[in-house]
C-alpha cells in the first residue's frame, strides 16, 4: 500500500487542480482552432503571460498564432504554429500556464502519482477533450528530467487533429504548465517526431524562463 505524507498530498492534489484548469481552458481554444497545416500567419517568437511570470516560446522555426491564444487572470493558454510554410509535414504546439503555484512538483514521486490518478477513470474525464472518460487511453507513461511524459489517444480531439498526441507537464518558474504537440489530420506527423518536438519545446520553454 502506498501512504502519501500531507505534503505530498498536497502537492499531488495541486497538480490534478491544474490540469483540470488546463483541461477546461485547452479544449475552449482548441476547439476553434482550424486545421492549416502547422502554418500559420508569422507571430513573434515568444509571449509573457500572468504578468511576465512565465515566458512561453517554441522550438526554433515556431511563432506564436495569436489568434489562438487567450489569457484570463490565472490562467494562458498559446498556441504555436511554424513561423513559415515548409514543405515537411510540422505538428501544431500548445503551452497551458497555470496560475497556480508548484513548490517541489519536479519531484518524481509526485509527478509518478500524477501519472498514476491520469490512467484512472477520473483521470481520463479531465484529460479528455469533451470529458467523457472512455474517449481516452494513456498509451505511454514517463516521468524523466523533471518532466511528465504521456502519450494519450483521445477520440474526443477536435476533427482537426488525430487523435493521437504527445503531451508534457512540468513546472516553469514555480508554475504548473502543460505543452502539447498535435497532429494535424490534413498533415499528419509520425509519433517519434512529435516526441522530438516536444522534447525541443520543453527545452526551448526552460532556457527561456531560467534566470
Amino acid at each position: 500500500m502506498c501512504i502519501w505524507t500531507s505534503k505530498a498530498r498536497a502537492t499531488a492534489s495541486l497538480l490534478v487542480a491544474s490540469l483540470l484548469l488546463a483541461a477546461c481552458f485547452e479544449n475552449a481554444s482548441l476547439s476553434r482552432a482550424t486545421s492549416r497545416g502547422g502554418d500559420g500567419p508569422s507571430g513573434p517568437a515568444a509571449v509573457s503571460v500572468l504578468d511576465g511570470s512565465v515566458t512561453v516560446t517554441g522550438p526554433a522555426g515556431y511563432c506564436v498564432d495569436e489568434s489562438g491564444t487567450r489569457e484570463s487572470a490565472n490562467e494562458a493558454f498559446v498556441l504555436l504554429v511554424r513561423c513559415v510554410a515548409t514543405r515537411r509535414n510540422s505538428p501544431i504546439l500548445s503551452a497551458t500556464v497555470t496560475g497556480l503555484m508548484a513548490p517541489g512538483s519536479a519531484d518524481a514521486d509526485n509527478l509518478m502519482r500524477l501519472g498514476t490518478f491520469l490512467d484512472t477513470r477520473g483521470g481520463r474525464r479531465q484529460l479528455s477533450r469533451d470529458g467523457d472518460a472512455s474517449d481516452v487511453t494513456i498509451m505511454e507513461t514517463r516521468v524523466e528530467d523533471g518532466a511528465l511524459w504521456l502519450r494519450i489517444e483521445d477520440s474526443g480531439n477536435p476533427d482537426t487533429f488525430e487523435p493521437g498526441y504527445w503531451r508534457a507537464i512540468l513546472p516553469v518558474s514555480g508554475r504548473v504548465v502543460t505543452l502539447s504537440v498535435l497532429s494535424s489530420r490534413a498533415h499528419p506527423v509520425a509519433e517519434e517526431r512529435g516526441l522530438m518536438v516536444l522534447r525541443d519545446f520543453v527545452a526551448a520553454l526552460r532556457s527561456r524562463n531560467t534566470p
